[in-house]
């Protein structure tokens, strides 16, 4: 039997600045490693945006959920524009261009889990094969 290690239930993750946005921080949250590893296959952050402000484009390999806590908005991504409230939950597909806008009165508060997109299938060929058919 080997055993796992796993975080107390009463912890609470150690959260650090990512980076300042014009709105204000990105704040991340530190999951434990693990013998060396990460504990989580993805990383998490919480974000605020203030009544009026527009989030800077964003674009990566990642893949991406926002979920909104409080205030509306509205999420761009590439052209599409979709309306948001709190409790809703906001796919960013990998290489997507994306943006959010907080058309509300009160701030709005994010969190956001992104992990790596899948690896693209390798298409079979014959190429290097030795069959010359």
């Amino acid at each position: 039997m080997s055993a796992t290690w796993e975080p107390p239930l009463t912890e609470t993750l150690p959260v650090e600045q990512l980076k300042v946005t014009p709105s204000g921080p990105v704040e991340g949250f530190r999951f434990p490693e693990i013998q060396g590893h990460p504990s989580a296959p993805f990383k998490a952050s919480r974000w605020h945006l203030a009544p009026g402000e527009l989030s800077n484009w964003d674009q990566h390999q990642v893949l991406e959920v926002w979920m909104v806590a409080t205030g509306t908005g509205s999420v761009w991504r590439e052209e599409q524009e979709t309306p948001v409230q709190p409790g809703d939950v906001i796919l960013m597909p990998s290489q997507v261009r994306h943006r959010l806008h907080n058309t509300g009165t009160n701030p709005m508060m994010l969190f956001s889990v992104w992990w790596p997109a899948p690896a693209q299938p390798v298409e079979a060929t014959d190429a290097g094969s030795g069959n010359n058919a």
